[in-house]
């Protein structure tokens, strides 16, 4: 998205995927003693190189302990301008968001970890030259950008994100948050897929990769024995039943309220929650991404 003279770019640092409006990547970043021999994956800044996004990395305690997701942003920035056609030197507002419980207490911490000093900033990404000026940084709450064009319609409903480690649960009436309904709850996606892999490999005495987990849940059985499948479905049927414990417990009104889920369980909650006509998707895991992008584009 362009304003005025600007671009407006919107990113979603995931626990698992980083993602933008045009691109999905793992997040993970190994940094390399020398030039690799394939620029795929590879990115130069300063006088370091890393290969990105060719794995996860571990759950970090807080996205701004080390570089790495600055170098992922450096990365998803250089994909975006290469998909949107941004100019060399082009003027950027980069869009991100945090999740409900963090927002308040670490917002500004992450505005000075992404926005450096040093301007504009240059880089390479696959043996290509990068230079932009990152003019602002803007944060937004996760869970209310995945569904914000949607706010003016909604009288009343509960949206639930659900990401690779934190679900976060806001209530909205008459299309505006309130605020004092927002929580954010450790429930891990992540940890489910540890498990199935553990199971796999002590029951079914073959392990199954993670890729292939995280392709199963969004509904890719091509080439997985049915043995597995079950394994998975069982574990995955498990976690969708703690996600509704977890509503019901916080008293939430799962049966009448209307519901939206959303973030990279929405499509786990689809095949394994309780189905209802009060009960929706949004499957799209770039949906915060795309959310962060719209707001900013509304207030700038």
């Amino acid at each position: 998205m362009k304003s005025g003279s600007r671009y407006i770019i919107g990113l979603d640092h995931g626990n698992h995927l980083i993602k933008t409006a045009n691109h999905i990547m793992q997040n993970g970043v190994k940094r390399l003693g020398a030039k690799p021999t394939f620029p795929a994956n590879t990115l130069n800044y300063g006088k370091a190189y890393y290969k990105v996004g060719e794995d996860r990395t571990n759950v970090k305690d807080s996205k701004m302990a080390d570089d790495d997701y600055y170098i992922l942003t450096l990365t998803m920035l250089a994909k975006e301008a290469k998909t949107r056609g941004i100019p060399q030197g082009s003027h950027i507002v980069l869009a991100v968001g945090m999740p409900l419980k963090q927002f308040s207490a670490e917002r500004n911490a992450f505005i000075r970890y992404l926005k450096r000093d040093s301007q504009p900033v240059s880089f390479k990404y696959e043996d290509t030259a990068y230079k932009f000026y990152l003019d602002k940084v803007v944060v937004f709450p996760q869970c209310y950008a995945a569904v914000v064009s949607r706010l003016p319609s909604m009288k009343e409903c509960l949206i639930v994100d659900i990401g690779s480690w934190t679900i976060d649960i806001m209530e909205v009436r008459g299309g505006v948050p309130v605020e004092s309904h927002c929580e954010t709850f450790s429930e891990s996606l992540v940890s489910v897929i540890q498990n199935i892999r553990s199971e796999s490999s002590e029951l079914l005495k073959k392990e199954i990769s993670e890729n292939r987990i995280v392709a199963y849940m969004q509904g890719d059985a091509e080439n997985i024995p049915k043995q597995h499948q079950k394994l998975m479905d069982a574990a995955l049927e498990r976690f969708a039943a703690r996600v509704e414990g977890l509503l019901k417990e916080n008293g939430h009104d799962t049966q009448f309220t209307d519901m939206i889920y959303a973030g990279g369980g929405a499509a786990v909650m689809k095949k394994y929650g309780r189905a209802g006509s009060n009960v929706s998707y949004i499957v799209d895991v770039r949906a915060n991404a795309i959310g962060y992008e719209y707001i900013a584009g509304q207030i700038a």
